[in-house]
């Protein structure tokens, strides 16, 4: 990423005074449309789990495409709970009935995310699993192989408990010990999502941009390129977000990520 899309116009001008009715209206709303998204989350799940049982040649296909709905979802989840923090902030005291409400939503969204975590971890087990099976009929004795794929399963381990620093050593060990792996641009985009997730976004679009970069024949160039511009939009810089989500559907119309970015444009 050139150094002129790093100066970012960082920051969030949060609204003043207290949340009203119909703010609690609106985030209730939207409560419902997430589980309804939830819902057919578990069905591409199921669908998933499925698939990742057998070998075909579309099986990691298959994972990607819900592995990146499942980190959009995760996303928006991420900035919900946010807004709902600040509408906390905002409820005035003495309205009680108004304080109970946003206390409901807030237990309604932590049960959500327990959900989804358990459905990260299940997948995720099951899909380095399914490599190391998969690697160890193809190339049987091959021990550099079984190491890669312990490596990359240690990191996404972490990665899923949320111990980012972890995560990142075991990612970049990876890649520095065997950087022709199969696993390589997906260690580097999880590099990414680890800045990512502690809210270090300009780190992020950096590492992304190595995905986009150093793998451009890679499966994971169009959720690099969409986690930029998400990350772009965490920074308050709409304009390079646009940009690059253009360039998403440019390059791949067809993608999962491409309707992601259509559908942010329009925001």
């Amino acid at each position: 990423m050139k150094k002129s899309l790093l100066c970012l116009a960082v920051g969030m001008v949060l609204m003043a005074g207290c949340a009203t009715r119909q703010d609690v209206i609106t985030l209730d709303s939207r409560t419902i449309t997430l589980e309804k998204k939830y819902a057919d989350l578990e069905k591409k799940y199921t669908a998933t789990r499925e698939d990742l049982s057998s070998f075909g040649a579309d099986r990691d296909e298959k994972y990607q495409s819900f592995s990146d709905y499942k980190a959009e979802m995760r996303a928006e989840f991420q900035r919900f709970k946010k807004e709902l923090q600040l509408l906390g902030g905002r409820t005035d005291e003495t309205d009680h009935r108004l304080q109970q409400h946003v206390a409901d939503l807030s237990a309604r969204l932590d049960a959500f995310d327990v959900r989804l975590a358990k459905v990260e971890k299940y997948l995720d087990v099951q899909a380095a699993a399914g490599g190391a099976a998969g690697g160890a009929t193809a190339n049987r004795g091959n021990s550099k192989q079984s190491e890669d794929i312990a490596l990359y399963a240690q990191g996404k381990k972490a990665f899923d408990g949320e111990d980012y620093g972890g995560a990142r050593g075991a990612f970049e060990t990876l890649l520095k010990k065997f950087p022709q792996s199969d696993q390589a641009d997906n260690a580097q985009f999880w590099i990414g999502e680890t800045y990512y997730r502690e809210n270090w976004y300009e780190k992020a679009i950096l590492e992304y941009q190595k995905v986009i970069e150093n793998y451009p024949n890679g499966n994971k160039v169009p959720a690099a390129l969409l986690k930029q511009g998400m990350a772009f939009t965490e920074l308050g810089d709409n304009e390079n977000a646009r940009l690059i989500f253009k360039d998403l559907i440019d390059r791949f119309p067809r993608s999962t990520e491409s309707k992601i970015a259509a559908q942010k444009l329009k925001q």
